[in-house]
């Protein structure tokens, strides 16, 4: 089987573009989940409203600003 020149350039820039197009999911999919994550380590202080990234697990953080214990959940929400 023999291909023509046009058909090689459409086969080309067909395989070109869906590998565009899985790539930017991909990368889409990636980028969602690291948002996710930070979202999920980000905490807003009960007492000044100071918002910082606590990378530990525990479920105690301290405020760098303030240093009162937060707890985890409820987070987003003073006092």
């Amino acid at each position: 089987m023999s291909l023509s020149l046009n058909e090689f350039v459409l086969i080309v820039l067909s395989v070109s573009l869906l590998l565009t197009a899985g790539f930017s999911v991909v990368s889409r999919l990636l980028h969602l989940r690291a948002e996710s994550r930070l979202v999920r380590a980000r905490i807003v202080c009960r007492i000044c409203g100071n918002v910082f990234v606590s990378g530990h697990t525990g479920n105690l953080c301290h405020c760098p600003a303030c240093d009162k214990p937060n707890l985890r959940r409820g987070n987003g929400k003073l006092g």
